[in-house]
């Protein structure tokens, strides 16, 4: 197939080369995880991935001693354990005090806290959009960095293992396609056709013209998914919907986690994924977009 002149240089780039090796490399893996893994094990592997990055997350508050670092990770991870035995704790409470709408009522508390999650995260990307240089000249105190990093965490952990029981691995698969899709529409379109800065200050190499590219990307994805579903336009129409809101929150997620660089003053995260960084650069913009996916299928589910 003949070389398209447009992406000459950009295809020539070395660093571009090692970040497509990279994810070739791991697409498969994570596909074939995604495809086989049973509910339970999908919560467990999922889960370890987010401690993984939470270790890395741990570097950019600012927390050095071995000790306070696992510390951090230790935190998550018993947000995660009580998460897991809080259902089970709340049913055997049912049982003893025989009230049977208990169990439903905490089910219903752990899948609503998408809706929340989903106006937290708007309200994160107004600020990351009106004020970077504030933001980036001002850090938010240790332990509101801390705790804005938890929940971020916890709440992508907790939401992606509610969309996988709920809706099954095809839910998993749409979120993750999504994902990718928009960051290689932006780093694209943003490559060739960036000029407008979306915030400078925290990420130099984010344009509005790659925010287009995303949401133009992701629109024809989700539209020719529901097609494939045999939708109707109107279900088709609120899917590209969801997705483009999906995409503007992806972007808070990536913007979050640059602040969070800015305020350490590092590039990247780590260094465990050539070309890409640290795990937590290949999955900053996955951790918010699951929120307004899980979030939109509910509400589809429970309103109709």
């Amino acid at each position: 197939m003949a070389e398209i002149p447009v992406f000459r240089p950009l295809l020539q780039d070395r660093a571009l080369k090692l970040r497509i090796a990279t994810a070739a490399v791991l697409l498969p893996i994570v596909l074939w995880a995604v495809y086989t893994l049973s509910v339970k094990s999908f919560l467990i592997a999922w889960g370890a991935v987010v401690l993984a990055a939470a270790w890395e997350w741990s570097a950019l508050v600012g927390i050095r001693a071995l000790t306070w670092r696992l510390g951090f990770v230790l935190g998550l991870l018993a947000l995660q354990i009580s998460a897991w035995y809080w259902p089970k704790f709340i049913t055997h409470l049912a049982d003893l005090t025989h009230f049977d709408g208990l169990t439903a009522l905490v089910t219903w508390g752990l899948d609503y806290i998408a809706f929340p999650t989903v106006l937290a995260w708007l309200a994160l990307g107004v600020a990351l959009r009106s004020w970077p240089d504030k933001l980036v000249a001002r850090p938010w105190p240790k332990a509101v960095q801390v705790l804005v990093a938890w929940f971020v965490l916890f709440s992508a952990w907790l939401l992606m293992a509610r969309l996988r029981a709920n809706f099954g691995n095809a839910a998993i698969f749409y979120l993750l396609f999504l994902v990718w899709l928009a960051d290689t529409g932006a780093f694209f379109v943003g490559k060739k056709w960036g000029r407008t800065p979306l915030a400078a200050a925290i990420s130099p190499g984010k344009t509005l013209e790659g925010v287009y590219g995303a949401m133009l990307v992701c629109a024809l994805y989700t539209a020719a998914v529901g097609y494939f579903l045999e939708f109707n336009f109107k279900r088709i129409a609120d899917f590209v919907i969801l997705a483009l809101i999906a995409v503007l929150v992806s972007i808070c997620g990536d913007l979050l986690v640059s602040l969070y660089k800015r305020w350490a003053g590092v590039k990247d995260a780590g260094r465990l994924l050539p070309g890409h960084g640290g795990l937590l650069d290949r999955i900053d913009s996955l951790l918010a977009a699951c929120a307004v996916v899980y979030a939109g299928f509910l509400g589809r589910e429970l309103f109709g």
